[in-house]
């Protein structure tokens, strides 16, 4: 066979050849797509943290409404009865104090209920949750006892006093609706507020219902 007849056999076969490469490099760019495919399916999310019960009664605590308050204790000494208290005299006298009231709720009695991205959170209603110790304003006073027995204002007189009308202040920020229904607003709104966070960073769409006892 001459060199002339055999040009187009060889020419044949690395057309053939030819052919076949690419077609081979093809095959392989699709199974490695669908490899890639295939993994990114099976790559599961990062799944959204639901809202902590434990940081939303944090948030509670944090959310206590702070209330400063002047008062003055008013009280009278009587005169003491018998021989031996001759000559004494009533004794009036009134304390200057100062002193803060906190309200919230009770962080213990918040709930939380979760059903997908359902949120149903119950908030007690806000009460007073205590008195700080007061500091004693300068502007007090006490009459003079010019009696011939003296009927003293003792320590304990004037700390049974104050005593009383913190008893009052209680009762008074215990009754404010006003100032109750503040209290009870900010927690929700800083609950609120984190549960949006919480929203945004997660793209997690909370839908939050409050309820209140």
């Amino acid at each position: 066979m001459t060199k002339k007849q055999m040009m187009p056999k060889i020419l044949v076969l690395a057309l053939f050849c030819g052919l076949l490469t690419p077609l081979w490099a093809c095959g392989k760019d699709k199974t490695h797509s669908e490899n890639a495919i295939a993994a990114e399916e099976t790559t599961e999310k990062p799944q959204a943290p639901c809202p902590d019960i434990s940081q939303i009664r944090s948030i509670c605590e944090l959310a206590t409404l702070e209330c400063y308050y002047h008062n003055v204790a008013i009280s009278t000494k009587e005169k003491g009865q018998g021989l031996s208290h001759i000559g004494e005299k009533d004794r009036e006298f009134w304390i200057e104090y100062s002193g803060v009231a906190k309200l919230g709720v009770n962080m213990a009695n918040v709930n939380m209920e979760i059903q997908d991205k359902e949120i149903v959170i119950t908030i007690p209603k806000a009460q007073l949750l205590g008195l700080s110790d007061y500091t004693f304003s300068p502007d007090s006073y006490i009459s003079e006892d010019d009696g011939i027995n003296k009927n003293p204002i003792t320590p304990e007189n004037q700390t049974q006093a104050v005593a009383k009308a913190q008893e009052d202040i209680r009762q008074r920020f215990s009754k404010d609706d006003a100032m109750l229904m503040r209290a009870q607003e900010r927690a929700k709104s800083l609950i609120e507020n984190y549960i949006q966070k919480l929203s945004e960073i997660w793209q997690a769409d909370y839908q939050v219902t409050f309820m209140y006892d």
